[in-house]
């Protein structure tokens, strides 16, 4: 029970500024909904998917309006001026041949020539266009083969959105590992600062009674003298202490994207039957967010391929435009036309061939990389997971240290009391004593991280919170009771 006023007293000193007591699981939610990198990772998820949205368009017609004003240097014109000389000669000659041959009468002669002049007179020009016109329309545009690009970008385009989806899921692992990190780090810190108090709290009681002692020449003053140095020693623990308790909070503030003071309101925990190793292996082949990104890069190289290909196909394209309105555009042109275009790649200065070799190497690379990323990721399974075994290890032998620790100074304190153990040896045993509670404590937080980064080797971040339903509470008041 030694620890219960303790406690209290810290707590109610901390409450004073605390403005937010949460669980775990409200931390993580809170960290769900504010941390700005899940944000960020959620936005390139956004933009994939309306990214493959554009590509989705692709398949369809494009319509365009446009509308252009000209001015050119001088109009388009036909001159028949040399066929006007042609062909009056012609019809002079006819006039003159009929008079003479008295087919025509010299009156119907000059009639003719009369009527004939005004039209020899004029200047036989055609304009077939103005020098100034403009015109507004519309063009449409469908493709019909574009050697399979299309097709290629739709797959890139969902294969981006998967590896944004798989970076989001990987973002938010590491950041569930970094919240256990800092949540539990608080309270690993919370009662290691306790512990620390209260061993200055101890310190200063002995060195009281010692003082009363020496003046009363039951002990010497070398008893006093170490009493002194150990309080000065555990005194600078206690501050190590509440300096690392500020700036765990800090970092828990941190993750959380929170101003106010965030206080734990959990406790630590131990889950003793954790699955077989072969669990972990099989769900981190499937799940694992950078085996995940690896695969993804993988098929994006693939599709490489596949579009370095098409560079080599023909491109068939359905056009059509249409006049919508027109000023002093010639009647001569027509209104609208559609029509469908072939083009044919022949010869490109081998650039297209570089370009997939290229993309095959990529290809070979990745590909390669894929498998030794698999064995990483597997050994890194392996050594988590026998490591969270061996803190469990670590919090067994712990106990067993806190139990003997106990044991020492129970036996150290009857003594003193009886005058045949020295205050520094007791003190000795006290220091000890909370050492082996420090360690103890420790171990627990080290195998709470081990978990959680296991969890997040094998892409199971999100069951983190059934382990802590099904979790032991760790108490160390269960451990000692003093």
């Amino acid at each position: 029970m030694r620890y219960w006023m303790l406690l209290l007293s810290l707590l109610f000193g901390v409450s004073a500024t605390a403005q937010q007591r949460v669980s775990f699981s409200d931390a993580l939610e809170m960290m769900l909904e504010r941390n700005k990198a899940i944000s960020s990772a959620q936005h390139s998820v956004d933009a994939t998917y309306r990214e493959y949205r554009a590509t989705q368009g692709l398949r369809m017609p494009t319509a365009d309006l446009v509308g252009c004003y000209t001015l050119m240097q001088h109009n388009v014109d036909i001159d028949l001026g040399g066929a006007k000389g042609v062909i009056t000669e012609s019809l002079e000659g006819l006039i003159k041949g009929g008079v003479s041959d008295g087919v025509i009468t010299p009156t119907i002669a000059s009639f003719l020539t009369n009527g004939l002049s005004p039209l020899m007179g004029t200047d036989w020009r055609y304009t077939l266009q103005n020098r100034h016109f403009g015109f507004v329309g519309a063009t449409v545009t469908m493709p019909i083969y574009l050697g399979g690009r299309i097709d290629i970008a739709n797959r890139v385009a969902k294969l981006n959105i998967d590896g944004a989806q798989i970076g989001l899921n990987g973002v938010t692992a590491t950041l569930v590992t970094e919240l256990v990190e800092r949540y539990y780090g608080v309270i690993l810190a919370r009662e290691v600062a306790a512990v620390k108090e209260f061993v200055v709290r101890g310190v200063e009681q002995h060195l009281c009674d010692a003082e009363a002692m020496e003046e009363q020449g039951v002990v010497a003053h070398s008893e006093v003298l170490y009493l002194q140095y150990k309080l000065s020693e555990v005194e600078r623990d206690y501050s190590d202490a509440q300096s690392k308790l500020q700036i765990a909070e800090r970092g828990l503030r941190t993750t959380l994207q929170s101003e106010d003071s965030i206080t734990p309101n959990d406790n630590m925990f131990v889950v003793y039957d954790v699955y077989n190793i072969d669990y972990y292996r099989d769900n981190a082949l499937n799940l694992n967010s950078i085996i995940g990104a690896v695969e993804n890069a993988k098929q994006l190289s693939v599709e490489g391929v596949n579009l370095a290909r098409s560079a080599f196909m023909p491109e068939i394209v359905a056009m059509g435009g249409a006049s919508i309105y027109s000023y002093n555009l010639s009647d001569m042109l027509p209104r609208w036309a559609v029509g469908v275009g072939v083009s044919m790649p022949l010869f490109g200065g081998l650039s297209k061939q570089e370009q997939y070799r290229a993309s095959k190497s990529v290809e070979r690379s990745i590909s390669e990389m894929s498998d030794k990323v698999r064995e990483d990721i597997l050994l890194l399974v392996d050594k988590e997971y026998y490591t969270l075994q061996n803190t469990l290890l670590n919090i067994s032998s712990s106990e067993r240290s806190i139990a003997f620790a106990e044991s020492y100074y129970t036996m150290a304190l009857e003594g003193f009391r009886e005058g045949v153990t020295p205050s520094s040896e007791l003190m000795d045993a006290r220091i000890a004593l909370a050492a082996s509670e420090v360690v103890y404590l420790d171990a627990v937080y080290n195998y709470m991280l081990s978990l959680a980064r296991l969890l997040e080797l094998s892409g199971l971040s999100d069951d983190f919170m059934g382990y802590v339903s099904r979790g032991v509470i760790v108490d160390i008041n269960s451990i000692i009771d003093l």
